[in-house]
């Protein structure tokens, strides 16, 4: 399972606009302070064109930069506002940059200059300095980029192994930061000031840090804190529980719903995966995991064994109950119950005494795990379970059909459900479609869509819900608005 933790409903708060705010400032800096270098230096302006190709080249230029920090591994970010916002930013803001560093060189005047008496090189029709190295860096840097992104969005189309692709990803990366900064500093106009020039190589070498502490300090420091596989089992069909402990308990602590980055005896960083925990926080620093067979790794675990060694980078996102939620509705589809467990357990150990409410969704009942028993959701002063199943047998007694709008109705609608789900806080997790159906469902019958958090496997742009589409805009929102700054900036 790849979960992210961002609450896509969760209103808008003053600490999101501030990381909006910070985020827009810093894609716009290098601009910004080209701008102002070329202003207080009186430089004669140049044609109002290559002023927006130069700004299109250095805002997309940054949105690349700035996708280092995006991966949702930062502990103090994806804590604040989820991994799923930072992981959605960094998908969709890499389209906005390579449309952005598509277009930059196009704008340039000389391209519609009449041909003098010595045909101009390509290098000076596209007004780049630092001569054939500055054209071959960038365009070097370009096709990487495009490489990169095309391998992103079309991965889940593909047969593309999870551990190939995130070690080409990454090594991609670094490509388009080294190319794209080289290619910048010898052929950018407005990094010929040393305060601009500075701005980039102190961007750059962050970005590059941040790289280095997911690829190189954050395994060095895994290797000397290791775990020790202590349960290894089946608990359904194509379902294990895995569970791991530190050699120290105060190597680990994490909050109910979040998830951990876990590799099973393997030093490599790119051959790590997420997966929710699905215990609660306790004495000892256990972490529990429910993983299904479907990847890479996760067809491996047969293969190992109690007292092998685990890696764990954790914990990460946010996916929590709100303190004031007068009623809990959980929504699961397949593996998606595995945070609701821990939010279930956590809630049995704090004597949460608000109405908890289970919506278990699966292809058939053997694949289901028995979620009661091992949350000890029994416990709760209220709580019931709703299974269901599309393929059911002639005993089973639940419900039937797909987690979609058809049987969402039928769920909430059921006596158990329907007197807690008009005013309670909805929590969704699950395969993407179903979410999407969810979600859509729910607005549709007048949820808040503050009251409707969802933690998503995948980072998908094609999802439909309207809290999906919500996100897009955004996206939009703040791409023309750093467009909109750079033509002030312009007129300036």
């Amino acid at each position: 399972m790849s979960p992210a933790t961002f609450s896509r409903g969760a209103p808008v708060n003053r600490k999101k606009l501030l990381w909006a705010s910070l985020y827009l400032f810093l894609v716009l800096l290098p601009a910004g302070v080209g701008t102002w270098a070329a202003r207080t230096a009186g430089l004669e302006r140049r044609p109002w064109l290559d002023e927006w190709a130069s700004g299109l080249g250095m805002i997309g230029f940054a949105l690349v930069v700035l996708s280092f920090f995006l991966l949702g591994r930062f502990k103090p970010l994806s804590g604040l506002l989820g991994s799923d916002l930072l992981m959605q930013t960094h998908q969709l803001f890499a389209r906005t940059a390579v449309v952005l560093l598509l277009l930059h060189p196009f704008f340039y005047t000389l391209w519609r200059a009449p041909p003098g008496p010595v045909q101009a090189s390509p290098a000076q029709a596209l007004r780049i300095g630092g001569g054939s190295w500055g054209l071959a860096t960038g365009l070097l840097a370009l096709g990487c980029l495009l490489v990169l992104v095309a391998f992103a969005v079309w991965r889940q189309r593909s047969d593309t192994a999870y551990e190939r692709w995130r070690l080409m990803h990454s090594a991609l990366a670094l490509a388009v930061l080294g190319l794209g900064l080289h290619h910048t500093l010898v052929s950018g106009g407005y990094a010929q000031f040393g305060s601009v020039a500075a701005v980039w190589w102190v961007l750059a070498g962050l970005a590059l840090l941040s790289w280095l502490w997911i690829y190189a300090v954050r395994p060095v420091w895994q290797a000397a804190h290791p775990y020790r596989v202590e349960t290894l089992e089946r608990c359904a069909d194509r379902i294990w529980l895995l569970e791991v402990a530190p050699r120290s308990p105060a190597d680990a602590s994490f909050r109910a719903g979040q998830f951990a980055w876990i590799r099973l005896g393997h030093r490599w960083p790119h051959r790590d995966n997420p997966f929710s925990i699905s215990n609660a926080p306790g004495a000892g620093g256990k972490l529990q995991f429910l993983i299904k067979e479907a990847g890479d790794m996760t067809r491996g675990l047969a293969t190992h064994a109690v007292g092998d060694i685990a890696y764990v980078d954790g914990p990460h996102g946010r996916f929590e109950i709100p303190a004031e939620a007068t009623g809990v509705v959980l929504h699961a589809g397949g593996i998606g119950v595995a945070p609701f467990a821990s939010l279930l357990a956590d809630a049995v150990a704090r004597k949460d005494h608000r109405p908890f409410r289970l919506i278990y969704a699966d292809k058939h009942v053997r694949q289901m795990v028995d979620v009661v028993a091992l949350s000890g959701a029994d416990a709760l002063r209220d709580f019931q379970l709703l299974p269901m199943v599309e393929q059911a047998d002639a005993e089973w007694k639940g419900l039937t059909g797909r987690l979609d709008a058809a049987g969402l109705t039928k769920a909430l609608a059921h006596p158990a459900v329907a007197p807690v789900a008009e005013s309670a806080c909805h929590l969704v997790c699950g395969p993407e479609p179903m979410m999407d159906a969810v979600e859509t469902a729910l607005v549709a019958r007048g949820v808040p869509p503050e009251r409707i958090l969802s933690e998503h496997f995948k980072y998908d742009f094609s999802g439909r819900s309207p809290l999906a589409g919500r996100m897009r805009r955004n996206w939009l929102a703040l791409s023309a608005a750093s467009l909109l700054c750079m033509l002030l900036a312009l007129a300036w």
